[in-house]
């Protein structure tokens, strides 16, 4: 009799979220590995509810479930967390935490807020709206997430991690590594210990003969040098004495290569020639998915021989071009001047959930969920007067 009574009561509690309960495709990522579920993740109550037993494992938590009072228990080092069925408390180290969405019963598991769970527990939650992804960051994370990444609104790089760099280890013995490219000719990450053992002694050559992936020769006249991209260092010149080197070459817009990169590179230089001690140095290129040309560029460095006191910065470098779009799929590009385009009528895909509006060949419209997908013909004014905004990779 309990357990028909208990049974009565689920499918009751069930009935009642069910018309605010959405299912969207959702990807929930913890330090950037994606966290697979056994059950889909749902949103009820604008809060992103997700499988009890994956998430508390993937953030390295000790769960037990106890079927008598169907109550979660959680322990992470120094913090205990018990979280109840239907109960709008969760309590923390016996501290009573308000729940916007309490757990619930869905398919045989239980689904708890993960938000509340990820926060208790000291990580860091961002969710995506376009994409509909939550990432999680531990307290202990050392990864980089380019999803986290603001988008461009001006400034031609942003501090990351409280400009603390990612570097695990140290070293005052100079080495230079280059990974290979990858299967599309992209470059990863370039990393070095630098000093004054690495910095050139001759001029700098021809590097003409490198075509980097995306590369495209394109001119404007408001460039500054009228060609829109550069055959961009990960680590430059004056830092390596790399020249030609097509795994520590991509395609740089003037703008990334000149506003944004170039004053820390010379900053480092500097450093090193006033001091002559070692620098630890890794340039990320940030590609999405199959694109030719990355995004942009994250940038660490940290003096070693005084720990990080002469010289320190972790940095994330725009590869955009004022008044030019950019396809990163292939590295073609048009100017667009938004004033005189305003009231043109074009046909444009919205996010009628983030609110965002895209060009067709967007890849944000490709990791859109055809629930929140919707064509529209119209002028860019009128949407903005519907209360939609502009998406930032496309630049619509």
């Amino acid at each position: 009799m309990k357990l028909k009574n208990k049974i009565t009561a689920v499918l009751i509690s069930m009935m009642c979220f069910a018309c605010q309960a959405s299912a969207y495709d959702i990807a929930v990522f913890v330090d950037g590995t994606r966290v697979n579920f056994d059950t889909a993740p749902v949103i009820i109550n604008n809060r992103t509810m997700v499988p009890m037993r994956a998430i508390f494992e993937s953030l390295g938590a000790q769960v037990e479930w106890d079927q008598q009072s169907e109550t979660v228990f959680g322990t992470l080092g120094d913090t205990n967390i018990s979280i109840t069925i239907g109960s709008s408390e969760m309590v923390k180290n016996g501290e009573p935490v308000t729940l916007d969405s309490p757990p619930v019963i869905i398919d045989d598991r239980t689904l708890v807020p993960v938000r509340a769970i990820s926060e208790s527990f000291g990580c860091t939650v961002n969710w995506d709206e376009a994409t509909q992804t939550v990432h999680i960051i531990s307290n202990t994370s050392e990864y980089f997430i380019p999803e986290l990444i603001p988008e461009y609104s001006g400034s031609a790089y942003v501090t990351v991690n409280g400009n603390e760099p990612y570097f695990d280890e140290m070293s005052n013995v100079s080495f230079e590594n280059y990974s290979e490219l990858d299967y599309l000719g992209r470059c990863g990450p370039a990393y070095a210990c630098l000093s004054i053992d690495t910095m050139p002694t001759e001029e700098r050559g021809n590097i003409g003969m490198i075509k980097p992936s995306g590369w495209v020769t394109a001119k404007y006249d408001f460039v500054d040098g009228k060609y829109l991209y550069n055959r961009c260092h990960l680590i430059g010149f004056q830092l390596s004495a790399e020249n030609a080197n097509e795994k520590n070459l991509i395609t740089g817009t003037r703008y990334m290569n000149t506003e944004g990169m170039l004053q820390f590179e010379n900053m480092t230089a500097d450093y090193i020639e006033d001091t002559g001690n070692h620098v630890m140095y890794r340039v990320t290129p940030d590609f999405r998915d199959s694109e030719l040309v990355a995004r942009g560029v994250l940038m660490e460095a940290e003096s070693v021989e005084d720990g990080g006191i002469g010289l320190s910065y972790n940095v994330y470098c725009y590869n955009v071009q004022p008044g030019i779009v950019i396809n990163y799929a292939d590295g073609s590009s048009y100017a667009y001047d938004k004033q005189t385009d305003n009231n043109i009528e074009r046909t444009y895909i919205l996010n009628v959930r983030s609110k965002k509006f895209h060009y067709p060949d967007c890849s944000g419209v490709s990791n859109m969920s055809e629930k929140n997908k919707q064509e529209y013909t119209g002028s860019r004014e009128e949407l903005i007067e519907m209360g939609y905004s502009p998406c930032g990779i496309c630049s619509p």
